[in-house]
């Protein structure tokens, strides 16, 4: 009798969170999402309960997704965590990052302020592929350590990895631990996250700029922990004061806002579209003031015997010559392939690869989400699902 009560009483829970959408647009949304080749999961979630669940034919709940750049807000958020624990202070973001790495301390960089690096305000020289360039060099924390500034600290949002990158080693001064481990330990594990693959370079330096896989639901899990206020069954796990900055509109940029690792692409009197769009039409938004949260993926192909370290195979051997050509030659060696094929899985290489089974018909790379029609649709579905219904 207990048990039947509480499924009728889940159901309809679960009924009335996607009653307080607007029916139309969810329509349209799902409809967009779901027509989309490349789309492997699309989950919606209502006041924290699942509304809406969808995986392409031969992926289930349990298969992993992968972030590309979602990956950096987990890390960011550690910093927040690190507040509410009182490892540092909100104020501790104003020091030069040389205080929590000491061998910058003589750098040009030294002065260069967490906050900034948090901010993407860092000022640091970005080329025209220096964000791909840092992934295709064998150490990335090397790559990132030897960027030098290019203009004033505090002045420009500029969009770098090497900035996330740099927070690697600043995670593990003031927690005393490799980041992988702070992160499983401090946000997958109250979050009741088991199964993950988290990525390292070929030198075996965590990445914490790219590269986490979870299963969709999990990605979803944090998205909500964000939209709760850092909150999780009555526990601060991320520090309010900081969460709050991390997800307000800082910087202008092209077609979006940015906070603290957080961009913000859409915003009026009453509600904030938080989240990320990125490579290949992955997606995490949530809408704070109206309980809303959702994740998208596209199809992911990952031989999972070969762990999580990258590894470039035969490629590690052109490495040494101007990015140009070696992007030229990696763009003839990973084609496409065919709608309906699975991709040959080289012995010698490893890391994601996302469009290995299909591109995103939504998605405009290196465009600005406001200049992509399939991207600036999404946004404007995803922000109207609380909207008044029409009588």
């Amino acid at each position: 009798m207990i048990a039947r009560f509480l499924l009728a009483l889940s159901l309809s829970l679960s009924i009335a969170s996607k009653e307080n959408l607007n029916g139309e647009v969810l329509r349209q949304l799902v409809e967009l999402i779901e027509s989309d080749d490349a789309t492997q999961s699309f989950l919606i979630s209502n006041n924290n309960k699942v509304v809406h669940e969808y995986y392409a034919e031969g992926y289930s709940s349990d298969d992993f997704a992968t972030s590309w750049s979602i990956s950096k807000t987990f890390y960011a958020a550690l910093f927040g965590v690190a507040i509410e624990k009182g490892l540092i202070s909100y104020e501790d973001l104003q020091k030069p990052i040389s205080f929590f790495i000491p061998e910058l301390i003589e750098d040009s960089k030294s002065q260069l302020t967490l906050y900034n690096l948090l901010a993407m305000r860092s000022g640091l020289e970005i080329t025209e592929y220096q964000n791909e360039e840092m992934f295709f060099s064998m150490n990335n924390l090397e790559f990132a350590m030897n960027v030098d500034p290019a203009m004033p600290q505090g002045e420009t949002y500029e969009y770098n990895n090497v900035n996330t990158m740099l927070l690697n080693p600043i995670i593990k001064n003031i927690f005393n631990d490799e980041p992988h481990n702070v992160l499983i330990r401090e946000i997958f594990n109250p979050l009741g996250i088991e199964k993950h693959g988290l990525w390292s370079d070929s030198a075996g330096n965590d990445m914490t700029y790219y590269g986490i896989d979870l299963m969709p639901k999990d990605f979803l899990k944090f998205a909500n922990l964000f939209m709760n206020n850092g909150r999780l069954n009555g526990i601060q796990i991320i520090n309010e004061e900081f969460l709050k900055e991390s997800i307000k509109p800082l910087s202008q940029g092209t077609g979006e806002w940015f906070g603290l690792h957080w961009s913000v692409r859409k915003f009026n009197q009453e509600k904030t579209l938080v989240g990320l769009e990125v490579t290949d039409g992955q997606f995490m938004f949530f809408i704070p003031e109206d309980g809303i949260s959702t994740v998208r993926f596209t199809k992911y192909f990952h031989n999972y015997e070969k762990g999580h370290q990258v590894e470039f195979g035969i490629l590690e051997y052109l490495l040494w010559m101007p990015y140009s050509w070696v992007k030229y030659i990696t763009t003839l060696v990973a084609t496409e392939t065919e709608p309906g094929q699975m991709p040959e899985d080289d012995p010698s290489i490893n890391f994601p690869d996302t469009k290995s089974l299909g591109v995103s018909e939504l998605n405009c790379p290196f465009t600005a989400p406001d200049a992509c029609p399939g991207v600036s649709k999404i946004q404007d579905l995803i922000f109207g699902l609380s909207d008044p219904s029409p009588n």
